[in-house]
């Protein structure tokens, strides 16, 4: 695996959480086309997934000054 900059993959996380959130904001607008929001939602949820997954490999190693518990607000802690 490359080396990863923690401090960056836990402001990814966050960034992609509030994005998710915004998009789920914008859907309540009668403008907003179904299958754009659908496609978008899945992509930043796909990455957020992914990134998850690489900050629990860095947490075990011992890589990280946050837990992923502190980081991963509601529904995302699913994720967990």
């Amino acid at each position: 695996m490359p080396n990863v900059d923690v401090r960056s993959l836990s402001v990814c996380i966050q960034a992609l959480q509030t994005a998710i959130a915004h998009n789920n904001f914008l859907f309540q607008s009668s403008t907003v086309d179904k299958d754009d929001y659908e496609e978008s939602s899945y992509m930043f949820e796909l990455e957020l997934a992914k990134l998850v997954e690489i900050y629990k490999v860095e947490e075990e190693a011992g890589n990280t000054q946050i837990p992923l518990e502190l980081l991963l607000k509601p529904p995302f802690d699913a994720l967990l």
